[in-house]
């Protein structure tokens, strides 16, 4: 179960990691855009759908 909490955790570390990197050290993120609201898009769904399992 734990296992389970932490891996949407780490994937939502990794994707804000990606986005400072883009934002702040290539300055390109206007050019990443679509994948920025994409990757936030599917972690809101994620958490949805964790939210409705875990939920008692």
């Amino acid at each position: 179960m734990i296992g389970r909490l932490i891996m949407p955790v780490v994937f939502i570390a990794v994707f804000v990691v990606w986005f400072f990197y883009r934002l702040l050290v290539k300055k390109e993120i206007k050019q990443q855009l679509n994948n920025a609201y994409f990757g936030l898009l599917f972690i809101v769904i994620w958490a949805v759908i964790y939210w409705l399992l875990l939920k008692d």
